[in-house]
């Protein structure tokens, strides 16, 4: 009898010390095929898995002055370059979207299979397998220019592929275009739109050389964290204004920036 209450109490432990193990956050995976290229989020906190496709003949930007190529093309870039971070940005600058990791695959629908463990860890992939009946999975098929689907990435980018915790924090971020390359506010605000952040505004105002993301001194833990990642992905500054809120981010595109992605290549 104390055996067996022992082992019910070790079971009840291992199944605590799992369930602390768990991530919270959402899995962002970039997929890439010989085909074509496809995004993945897991979001255990939503319940939700989401899957949008690119149609191999769907054309992606490059930043850095490489332009544009097709979704079929991907991963010979890939295999030319052999260049994860260049990879994660083309997700980010045509979707909002960060992937965590890259997984290549002979084909999209292969993320449901065995391999799936090297991207969630062991712990997380039991999880999958445990609540993935009780989640809800929704998928995406791109098969026209990013121009023509700028509609369905606007609705389907934020609802089910941003950031969870994003979404919650409503963090709220102004955009100054200092730089004389028209259009590249509006550009930063969808990306920034489709990760969760509530863009409130995108204005022009004079020049500035070096990009800047402007926070009130004491942050809150959500906004530091995004404001860390933003001051990665766009190369900024960090400078502190007592006047902001602790959810109030604003950022000041500088020529540096514009220059480094090659913002020219971007307009056709």
């Amino acid at each position: 009898m104390k055996r067996i209450i022992v082992l019910i109490l070790f079971l009840i432990i291992g199944v605590w010390v799992l369930f602390r193990a768990w991530r919270r956050d959402d899995f962002k995976i970039g997929i890439i095929t010989s085909d074509n290229v496809a995004l993945l989020s897991i979001s255990p906190s939503r319940g939700m898995i989401n899957l949008m496709t690119v149609a191999p003949e769907v054309e992606l930007w490059f930043p850095e002055g490489m332009g544009w190529y097709p979704s079929s093309k991907i991963k010979k870039i890939y295999e030319t370059e052999k260049n994860i971070d260049l990879i994660k940005k083309m997700f980010y600058y045509n979707f909002g979207f960060f992937p965590e990791k890259i997984a290549f695959f002979t084909d999209v629908n292969e993320w449901r299979g065995w391999e799936l463990v090297k991207y969630l860890g062991v712990i997380d992939w039991l999880r999958y397998l445990i609540e993935q009946d009780s989640w809800l999975y929704k998928t995406e098929v791109l098969n026209r220019s990013m121009e023509m689907e700028k509609e369905v990435l606007d609705e389907v980018l934020p609802r089910d592929f941003a950031d969870s915790e994003l979404q919650s924090g409503e963090i709220k971020i102004s955009i100054t275009n200092a730089t004389q390359e028209n259009g590249l506010g509006s550009f930063v605000a969808d990306r920034l739109n489709w990760m969760g952040f509530n863009v409130v505004a995108v204005e022009s105002e004079g020049n500035k050389e070096n990009c800047e993301i402007m926070v009130k001194t004491a942050l809150d833990e959500l906004t530091k964290k995004y404001t860390e990642m933003l001051a990665k992905i766009y190369k900024c500054s960090q400078i502190s204004n007592a006047a902001l809120l602790p959810n109030e981010v604003v950022m000041y595109l500088g020529q540096n920036y514009a220059s480094m992605i090659k913002y020219n290549s971007y307009k056709k």
